[in-house]
This record gives structure tokens, C-alpha cells and sequence, in this order.
């Protein structure tokens, strides 16, 4: 393995050319909130009843304490394999190799996750303005893998605009249906006339704490990829000033816009015990949030943004993954044309070409070797990648930790509580989202993770084998 720096690894000549709005369309898109208020509150509500916007709003306050610790890191050491660059300044590169490769594959899952949606939003609305006749999910998907692949070959800010046009104007009208259903709901109009807000931020008598952390756990899952910024680094102006400060602004945002939405689905669908059946059993919170209060035309343009939604999050997942891809490269194998930039300087193009093959190449195993339907794909991969992140996740945290520890110039050696909980957090949030082993397929995900885990340390480990078996013909006495 070849010497890293101290201060992580070496550059090469990025150009730089995203400003700060640019940085804010990738993190937001990574995170993908209309996809993720589409698919991910059902969980949580199976645990913790009418209480959502409650989980999102603590799951909030528990991600901006690692967010912290990505936003002091990319301060300190900012570098284009984000969790890879962080943990090798801090913890040397064989343990930043183990956490760049966990990052490389939850962002290769999200990939995965991001073109699996727009085939699964794609295939509805075919389904519903054509349901005679209409291309199959797979083939949608296949289309979805294409727009991405073109868009991340670009130069980086081109795709930096297309992710805040996807995605800043779905959330815009997330945003507003939402306000529009408290305020008509709040009048009078909901099904249950007017329920008190306080209702949906207090526990009610026999709520377990068990209970609350298992949903919390979902929340928290619901902000991953906000990150993917950090790998954007180097192509962006004052990366030390920029990247923390959307880090930061990210969580924040995310987390007042998860409260408002989460509200109005809950006050939208009903608080009693049918409104909450029907609200974990929807396949499409918004869609069908916008059908009920403003019609079939309202339910379908969001199905629509979900679908923008989808690209714009796979479009996120395969930037990072390239960058960080080409940072492992350019310090193990620094003569690699994964290791090279093309576009004007401005663009891995190699490692994004690599990335995509291998995104469409997984879809299409989970799909024909395994048997996987329509949805499988997404689910299958999503908790891949949520797992891989976690691992990822809990190596930056303890770097973060160690950074604090080891500075001699800091007065406040509090703030190591703050990697300190994140840390806690991450790992009560893996624990339960590996004990009890589930059966079928979600019972096997946690050793493929594990697998894919120690790929390096067993390369590590044969690398260090030959390094010191003799030359041939030469004897070990």
C-alpha cells in the first residue's frame, strides 16, 4: 500500500467549479427527502403510532451530531474520498481503506436504489395512463441507469444543476402540499376534524423506550447520503468554509422539512387507528396524501417528482461513488486510469463509467440471477447500502473523536461527547437492524455486508503475505 499523508491523501488537479448552491443540490439530493417521505415513514409509524414527526425531529437533533463530525473532518482534511481521506489522516490507511470501501458500496447501493425507483414511479404511471400496453419496470430501469450514466460523465457542475432542478423542485411542492393539507386540516377538513398538533409530539401512556429507538433507528436512516458532498471536496470553491457549513445546513433543513411533511401526513391520513392502518400500508405516502385532499392530477404530478426524485438520488449516489473511487485509486494504484480525470479536469470519468457498469450489472443480478420482482431491487439494495454506510458512518465518528482527543490546541475536549454519542447512536441503530436475523433474503444481507467488509482487510492481509515471503529460491532460515 502506498504512503499516505498525514493530512490525507494527495490531490491531483480538480478543477474547481461548483459554488455553494451547487455543494447544496448534491448533499440534498443524496439524501433524497421526497423519496425518502414517499417510502420511509410506514416503519417508524408500525412502532410508534401517530408519534412520526416526533422520531424525525429527535432522528434530526441525533444525525447533526455526526454530521458534526463530517463537517470538522472536511474542515480539516478535505479530499475527494470523503470517510476514505477522513479516517486515513486520522487512523492511517489501512483502517481508511476499510472505511472508504464500506462507503464505495452503500453508495453503489443507493446507486442501485436510485434507478430501481425511477423503474418502480415510472412503472406506475405507465400503469396508470397506459395500462394496456407499457414497457416493463425493468426496461424503465434500464432507462433511468442511461440518464444517470450521461449525466455523471459531464462536467461536475452540469450535474450539480441538473440534481438541484430535480430535486429542489419536488421538494419546493412537497413543501407546499404539505402546508396546504395542516392549514385545511387545522379548518375543519381532515378526517377527524380538528386533532390538537401537541397530540403528535407527546408519548402516549405504554409507549416503550424500545419502541421510540427502533423508530428512531428509521429516522435516522432517512437522512443517509446527505454526506455526499464531502466527496465533491476538491470541485468546490473554499471547500473548508462550503462543505461543513451545507453538511451542517443540510441536517438542519432536512430535518425541519421531515417534521412539516411527516405532520401533515399524519393529520392527513388520521391519528385514530384506521387512518394509521391506512397510512403504513400506502405505497406512496405523497401521492396518495395529494390525491386525497386535491385529486387524482395532484397525486399523480408528485408520483412524477418522486420519479425526478429517484434519478436525482441515483445521479447523487454515482458522483460520490466515483470520487471516492478515484481517490482509493490515486493512492493504491496511482498509474490506474481509474486514478485519472477527464472532462476538462473536472471529472472522473473512468470511475464513473466503472460505477454505473457495476450499479446496472448488481440490478440485473438481483433481478435475473436471484428472481428479485419489481420492488426487490430496491428494498434489497437500500438496506445493503444503509448497513455499509452505518460501518462507514461509525469509522468517521471515532475519527472525529481521536481528531478532538489528540489536538493540542483545544480547549473544549467536551465536544469529544458529541462523536461520542454518534457513535452510541450508530451502533444501537446497526444492532437493531441486525438482531433478530430476519428470515429470507433480509436474513442474509448482514453477511454479505460482512463480506463485502473485510474484501479489504483480506486483501490487506495477502498483500502483507507476500511482502514478506522470500524471493523464489531464497530460504526462510
Amino acid at each position: 500500500m502506498s504512503k499516505v499523508s498525514q493530512k490525507g491523501p494527495h490531490r491531483t488537479s480538480f478543477l474547481q467549479r461548483l459554488g455553494v448552491r451547487d455543494a447544496i443540490g448534491v448533499s440534498v439530493a443524496g439524501m433524497g427527502p421526497t423519496l425518502a417521505m414517499n417510502l420511509n415513514p410506514q416503519e417508524p409509524s408500525q412502532h410508534v403510532g401517530r408519534l412520526i414527526p416526533l422520531i424525525f425531529l429527535l432522528s434530526a437533533f441525533l444525525v447533526m451530531m455526526v454530521a458534526w463530525c463530517f463537517a470538522r473532518l472536511s474542515r480539516l482534511h478535505p479530499n475527494a474520498g470523503s470517510a476514505f481521506g477522513f479516517v486515513t489522516a486520522v487512523m492511517g490507511p489501512r483502517v481508511g481503506v476499510m472505511a472508504g470501501w464500506a462507503m464505495l458500496g452503500a453508495y453503489l447501493c443507493f446507486g442501485m436504489v436510485g434507478i430501481s425507483g425511477f423503474g418502480l414511479f415510472r412503472g406506475d404511471l405507465a400503469e396508470k395512463f397506459h395500462p394496456a400496453h407499457h414497457p416493463s419496470i425493468f426496461f424503465f430501469t434500464l432507462v433511468g441507469a442511461l440518464m444517470v450514466g450521461v449525466l455523471a460523465i459531464t462536467a461536475a457542475r452540469r450535474a450539480a444543476v441538473a440534481l438541484i432542478i430535480l430535486e429542489g423542485l419536488a421538494v419546493v411542492i412537497m413543501i407546499s402540499l404539505s402546508v396546504a393539507v395542516i392549514w385545511r386540516v387545522l379548518h375543519g377538513h381532515g378526517p377527524q376534524g380538528d386533532p390538537p398538533l401537541i397530540d403528535l409530539f407527546i408519548p402516549t401512556r405504554g409507549l416503550t423506550s424500545s419502541s421510540i429507538a427502533l423508530a428512531l433507528s428509521f429516522g435516522f436512516l432517512s437522512f443517509a447520503g446527505f454526506e455526499e458532498v464531502a466527496t465533491m471536496a476538491e470541485e468546490v470553491k473554499s471547500p473548508t468554509f462550503t462543505i461543513p457549513r451545507v453538511l451542517l445546513g443540510t441536517v438542519i433543513g432536512g430535518g425541519v422539512v421531515y417534521t412539516l411533511v411527516t405532520t401533515a401526513q399524519v393529520l392527513g391520513f388520521g391519528t385514530d387507528q384506521a387512518g394509521m392502518a391506512r397510512f403504513a400500508a400506502s405505497h406512496s405516502l405523497l401521492g396518495d396524501l395529494g390525491g386525497i385532499y386535491f385529486g387524482k392530477w395532484c397525486g399523480d404530478l408528485l408520483d412524477i417528482l418522486a420519479t425526478f426524485s429517484a434519478l436525482g438520488c441515483g445521479l447523487a449516489s454515482v458522483m460520490g461513488a466515483s470520487r471516492v473511487l478515484f481517490a482509493m485509486m490515486r493512492e493504491l494504484a496511482p498509474t490506474s486510469r481509474l486514478a485519472r480525470l477527464s472532462a476538462g479536469g473536472s471529472s472522473p470519468v473512468i470511475a464513473s463509467l466503472c460505477v454505473i457498469v457495476t450499479i446496472i450489472a448488481g440490478y440485473a443480478a438481483m433481478r435475473l440471477v436471484f428472481h428479485g420482482n419489481g420492488s426487490d431491487p430496491f428494498f434489497w439494495a437500500s438496506t445493503i447500502g444503509v448497513l455499509a454506510l452505518l460501518g462507514a458512518y461509525l469509522l468517521v465518528v471515532l475519527s472525529a473523536g481521536v481528531s478532538v482527543f489528540r489536538d493540542p490546541l483545544s480547549k473544549k475536549r467536551w465536544m469529544i461527547l458529541i462523536p461520542a454519542i454518534a457513535a452510541a447512536v450508530i451502533g444501537y441503530t446497526l444492532w437493531v437492524n441486525i438482531y433478530p436475523l430476519q428470515k429470507g433474503v433480509y436474513g442474509i444481507i448482514p453477511f454479505i455486508v460482512l463480506g463485502w467488509s473485510l474484501l479489504p482487510v483480506l486483501w490487506m492481509g495477502l498483500r502483507h503475505f507476500a511482502q514478506v515471503l522470500p524471493p523464489q529460491g531464497q530460504s526462510l532460515s
